[in-house]
Parts: structure tokens; C-alpha cells; sequence
């Protein structure tokens, strides 16, 4: 990016580098070993068998993005923002959190998740997920309400921050115990993790931005914001061009490139109201709508492009 603002190249690719430690870390060799089942040679005579696990690691993504996809909702939605849409966002974010949470613990054929999760760890991370986010059940009813109060909007904003550590914990258990050779090359899983973020990061770059716009924690917010927006055009770029520093391979088809490559066209759409931002010129109601439908558009085609990376990891088998 262009703005001398913004951390530097070197910083935020390390941030990058920081991404990959759920495939990296002990906690995920720690992982593999346990559930490793039968011995390598055994593994190689056998057909693979696809347990899902793509879709596994993909939906457990989604939770992140969720984490923070709420709270920008409701957020906007407090604002009197884009009133239609946000509410419809946050009922729609609603709706597929819980979706998730049940298809990862009892499976959903529909979703390309087949059979119960039988990990207690994995379990046990889901009920804690459960138990914190009916913690602000009656602030989320609140707000589709139309009764909920700046300090509902920030209540919400800081225990996102909890589901958000939640879900990373749970999408690292569960790569570590789907990245297996009988289930997936460690590098899909890897591109399929890094990507995911990305659905993240827009989310939480909304939801910054709103609290800046709104007043809530508004200098941190901001220097927040400065900072997800770096990370999520570097890691962008590393995932269009490759980065081997950090494990990313190049896109692994014409399809992922081309989606890719649209998900930059959408990010350029908003990235001026990002700029301004920073630059801590207030944004009209107009734009404040503008770039949360924006960022929801270039969330949705990373969506689509993270789909065709857990395609294409059944394909490497």
C-alpha cells in the first residue's frame, strides 16, 4: 500500500509468516501424531477415503470470520447504517455460526462434512465457543431490536475478540487433525487456512472501522484497523504471486488465479475510504455504507475462492 502509514513490508509479511504457525507449531506435529492412525505403508496400500476434512478446516475458518462478521453488523446496524442490509447480515451471520458449530460436531452431508467429530478436544473448544457466545445473546437480540446502546456495540466488539481466539483455537485442532497425508497435502491445508483468514480480516476491518466511525475505543480502533488492512493486501499478494518464505504455493489453477484477482478488484473498490480512515478524515453515511457492502463483497469472493482451494485439495490426493 501506498500510505507511508502503514507498517512496512517487512512487518506485515512477518505477520504473514505468523499465520502459518497452526502447521507449524508443536500443538499441530503434537496433533498429527495422536490421530495419526495406521503406520505410512499401511496408508499407501489403502484407497484415500475424503472424511471431509477440506471442509472441515474451511468451516472452522468460517468461524473466525463470523467472530468479527457480527459484531460489524451490529455494529452498522447500531449506526443506522445501510439498515436493510446490515440487519440482514447479522441474522444471516447468525444463522450459519450455529449451522457450522452443528455440522462440526454431528456432521452435515450438505455442507461436505460427513460424520460426528469424535475429538474431545475438538468438542471441548466447541462447547466454550457455546458457552461465551450466549453470553451476549440478549445484546445481539437487543440490536435487531433497535434497543441496543454504544456500550452494548462495545461489549460486543471486545468478546469478539474471545470467539475470535476460540475459533482460531479450533481451526488449528482441526487442520492438525485433517492435514494428514490420508486426508489432504499439508500445503492445501495451509492455503486453505491462510485464505480463510483473509475472510477474517475483512470482517474485523469493518468492525474497526465502524468503532472508529462511531466513537468506540476510537484511536485503537483505528491504529487496529491500520494494521489488518496491511496484513490482509500483503497476504493478498502472497497468496497471487506465491510466497515459499512462508510455505504458500502459487495458485494451483487458472480458476483460484481468476478469483483471486477479483477478490484485489473488489479490496481496490473500498481501499480509498480505508485510506481516509488512516487518515482520520470522517466518512459520510454514504461512505460508511459503501465500504461495509464493499467489504461484504470482497469477503464473499474470498469465500468462493477458499471453496475452490478445498476443491482442488481433493484433486492433490
Amino acid at each position: 500500500m501506498t500510505s507511508t502509514k502503514f507498517m512496512s513490508f517487512r512487518t506485515a509479511t512477518a505477520c504473514i509468516a505468523a499465520l502459518t504457525v497452526s502447521l507449524t507449531s508443536p500443538a499441530f506435529a503434537q496433533s498429527t501424531s495422536e490421530n495419526a492412525g495406521p503406520s505410512t505403508e499401511v496408508v499407501q496400500a489403502q484407497f484415500v477415503e475424503d472424511t471431509g476434512g477440506g471442509q472441515r478446516i474451511n468451516n472452522a475458518g468460517k468461524l473466525r470470520m463470523l467472530s468479527q462478521r457480527i459484531p460489524a453488523a451490529a455494529c452498522t446496524l447500531n449506526a443506522g447504517i445501510a439498515i436493510d442490509e446490515s440487519r440482514a447480515v447479522l441474522e444471516g451471520a447468525l444463522a450459519e455460526y450455529e449451522r457450522i458449530l452443528a455440522a462440526l460436531v454431528h456432521g452435515d452431508d450438505e455442507m461436505g462434512i460427513y460424520g460426528p467429530e469424535e475429538r474431545v478436544r475438538t468438542l471441548r473448544i466447541i462447547q466454550e465457543i457455546h458457552s461465551e457466545k450466549a453470553k451476549i445473546e440478549p445484546i445481539l437480540a437487543a440490536t435487531l431490536d433497535g434497543t441496543s446502546s454504544a456500550a452494548d456495540i462495545q461489549t460486543l466488539a471486545q468478546t469478539s475478540g474471545t470467539l475470535l481466539d476460540l475459533a482460531k483455537m479450533l481451526t488449528t485442532e482441526i487442520t492438525g487433525s485433517y492435514s494428514l497425508p490420508v486426508s489432504m497435502r499439508q500445503a492445501d491445508a495451509l492455503a486453505i487456512d491462510i485464505a480463510g483468514r483473509q475472510r477474517m480480516l475483512t470482517q474485523k476491518l469493518s468492525k474497526e472501522v465502524c468503532q472508529v466511525m462511531s466513537g468506540i475505543d476510537a484511536s485503537s480502533s483505528r491504529q487496529n484497523a491500520n494494521g489488518t488492512a496491511e496484513v490482509f493486501e500483503t497476504t493478498l499478494n502472497a497468496l497471487r504471486n506465491g510466497m515459499p518464505a512462508v510455505g504458500l504455493e502459487k495458485p494451483a489453477n487458472d480458476e483460484i488465479a481468476d478469483g483471486l484477482e477479483g477478490v484485489m478488484a473488489n479490496w481496490m473498490a473500498v481501499k480509498s475510504h480505508i485510506d481516509a480512515t488512516d487518515a482520520g478524515e470522517a466518512l459520510s453515511d454514504q461512505a460508511r455504507a459503501d465500504l461495509f457492502l464493499g467489504l461484504n463483497k470482497t469477503m464473499a469472493e474470498m469465500n468462493r475462492v477458499v471453496g475452490l482451494y478445498s476443491e482442488n485439495s481433493k484433486t492433490d490426493l
